[in-house]
């Protein structure tokens, strides 16, 4: 018989205790009834587990045999360890190419910097149009091409005015730029300067300045029209500006794009060979792709608009002083593993560090902050504890940090491997190499910072798992659930148990509450398929009496 308890009745069994009749497992499948005092200290637990039921009988031995061991075991759907490589060489290798936009941007920020601003905003706009595009000018050749675009070497010019624009192409009266095999570069101009450029390059023409070239029309084939004109490219050097942040925005879309690749191709291939489904495998490579591509888009925006505001140049004192600790030898290893091109040493290798370790801390501040929005945000809403926030910050930094010194260890051995394979080269290698690097590094960086602060800062994940499964037991006692039932309700939890409902539960007044809430509806899903069974009748009563006297009567002789 159940039935609820008067308030009297509480009292008086938190004074004296309670007798209460308790299942208890006796043998192979056999069971009976027993009677077991509840101590006074004890009362209020037991009411609170059993729903005020006086004789709502215990069954915890036989219930808690007959649940599956991997009740215990919940699944939560939240990222797998894996993706923590894949996501640290996407985050790894975004940081490492806005690092390389802001050691860039180092000579766009010099007084004739919009000259470099012109060459790479008109070489972004060139590639979202789909053209093949790149910068060649980085080798500083005299009088080299400085792009190179669908075969054509371009010279870019953005001057004043258009007439000077076309003068600074000029050394001695003759025409500097003249391709190895005699003919002429293109020369490109700011959009606003395109007509006065071309008429003083008809007039160059006309005076016989212009090697091969006697007709003045012609000037129109010398003369490239730019994307942009000379105030738009000037803007470009400065924070805040519409043009500056669109030029970040879309060097921030090529990167995210690469990063999205990245991240998405190790996660599909952990998760296949962890033994993931396709789809499963797919589902969550799109994800994480989708995740550190955008923060490598926020990341290029705003690294890119705070180098220009003036914390490139603030950190100049204490990236030289770093530099100057490291020396020039490790100063070479160092930015040889992250630029491209020939390896520099000596006191060009100290300089070019320093400006890559700018770029590096300043993309390594803002991919930590842009990661760490969501635990801020959530600390906001009370979904997470400051101990968890400080416990995901300490692992996010971590991750960074050793996904950086992967990068820059695996670059350093794939470029020295790819030297010796001539199909490869440095280049090729030292991307492989930083790819893998960045994995293994970010990897294990997190795994460690796990592991440590694992000893100090429970999880609150953690805590909050380890309600549900008290819940599940109790509400597998109070249903008298057998094992194949308990089986399919832990089949049915382990996708819904999220780090987004762990978080809402913690958000949540009463934990225990929120779980039971989560847990009930799948409890009485199943009990309420279980079979009708009818009593038995009378007669079939009595009939059953008579066969058990009839066996104590045989028995007897």
């Amino acid at each position: 018989m159940n039935r609820l308890l008067s308030e009297e009745e509480i009292q008086s069994y938190r004074k004296y205790g309670m007798m209460v009749d308790v299942e208890e497992v006796f043998g192979k499948g056999e069971y009976g009834i027993k009677k077991t005092f509840i101590p006074p200290e004890e009362v209020d637990a037991y009411i609170g587990r059993c729903g005020y039921c006086q004789y709502n009988s215990v069954k915890k031995e036989k219930s808690l045999s007959n649940l599956p061991d991997n009740y215990k075991d919940i699944n939560i759907n939240m990222d797998s360890s894996y993706n923590e490589g894949s996501t640290a060489s996407g985050i790894t290798y975004s940081n490492v190419s806005n690092a390389s936009s802001i050691y860039f941007d180092d000579k766009i920020l010099t007084p004739r910097g919009h000259g470099f601003a012109a060459e790479h905003a008109n070489h972004l706009k060139d590639l979202y149009q789909g053209k093949s595009a790149k910068i060649v000018g980085d080798d500083n050749a005299k009088n080299g091409a400085d792009r190179f675009v669908d075969g054509v070497n371009i010279q870019s010019k953005y001057c004043q005015s258009g007439a000077r624009c076309v003068g600074e192409c000029f050394e001695n009266g003759k025409f500097r730029y003249i391709n190895p095999d005699g003919s002429l570069m293109q020369i490109e101009v700011p959009s606003d300067k395109y007509d006065a450029a071309v008429q003083a390059m008809r007039n160059r023409i006309e005076h016989g300045e212009v090697p091969g070239v006697s007709d003045p029309a012609e000037a129109k084939n010398i003369i490239r029209k730019g994307h942009f004109t000379y105030q738009q490219v000037k803007n470009i050097a400065k924070a805040g500006t519409v043009e500056s942040i669109c030029y970040d925005a879309a060097s921030g879309v090529v990167i995210a794009k690469n990063a999205f690749g990245v991240t998405a191709v190790l996660t599909y291939v952990t998760a296949i060979w962890n033994g993931e489904d396709i789809d499963i495998a797919i589902k969550s490579a799109v994800a994480q792709g989708i995740k550190v591509g955008g923060t490598a888009f926020i990341t290029s925006v705003l690294a890119g608009q705070l180098s220009k505001a003036g914390l490139n140049s603030a950190l100049v004192g204490s990236s030289e002083a770093i530099v100057n600790i490291l020396g020039p030898k490790a100063s070479a290893v160092l930015v040889n593993a992250f630029r491209s091109g020939t390896n520099i040493y000596g006191a060009a290798a100290m300089k070019s560090a320093s400006k890559l370790l700018r770029g590096n801390m300043i993309t390594g501040i803002v991919s930590f902050a842009v990661l760490s929005i969501g635990d801020i945000g959530n600390i906001f809403s009370g979904r997470i504890s400051g101990e968890q926030l400080f416990k995901n910050m300490a692992n996010t930094a971590s991750t960074i940090a050793g996904g950086t010194a992967g990068w820059a260890a695996g670059a350093s051995v794939g470029a020295a491997i790819g030297s010796a394979v001539p199909i490869i080269g440095t280049a090729i290698g030292g991307f492989i190499g930083g790819i893998f690097g960045s994995f293994a590094g970010g990897s294990v960086a997190s795994g460690v910072s796990n592991a440590i602060l694992d000893e100090f800062i429970e999880d609150d994940a953690k805590k909050m798992v380890d309600i549900i499964q008290e819940v599940f037991t109790e509400l597998a006692e109070d249903y008298l659930i057998s094992q194949k039932e308990a089986e399919w309700i832990v089949d049915q939890l382990q996708n819904k148990i999220t780090g987004s409902l762990l978080k809402d539960m913690y958000g949540s007044d009463n934990h225990r509450n929120f779980a039971r809430n989560f847990l009930i509806e799948y409890f009485e899903d199943k009990t309420s398929k279980r079979e009708h069974i009818r009593l038995p009748t009378i007669e079939q009563m009595q009939k059953g009496v008579r066969m058990v006297l009839e066996d104590v009567g045989d028995a007897s002789y």
